[in-house]
């Protein structure tokens, strides 16, 4: 898989999770951009998938799981990459 679809996979897929948990938490994106130390506005356009994430974004929404949560993240991610591998060979 090229980097660039790599990279557009795991841009919609943390978007979706951060939204995900936003609404799981029934935080505002207002809430959630400020724990992200995010504009909201830059929140919204992530969560719309009109942009990625930092690396400093990405830890920062790490932190606010629980250490199961990280791991189910994780394997998700993974899970969704291989998923995407094998629709790329076939």
């Amino acid at each position: 898989m090229l980097r660039k679809q790599y990279k557009t996979l795991l841009r919609r897929f943390l978007s979706r999770e951060i939204r995900k948990y936003r609404t799981q938490c029934k935080l505002t994106q207002e809430q959630i951009s400020e724990r992200l130390c995010m504009a909201p506005r830059s929140y919204a356009d992530l969560e719309h998938g009109a942009c990625g994430c930092s690396g400093l974004t990405v830890v920062l929404f790490l932190l606010l799981l629980k250490d199961e949560e990280v791991l189910q993240l994780l394997h998700s991610a993974r899970k969704e990459l291989k998923e995407a591998e094998r629709h790329d060979a076939a």
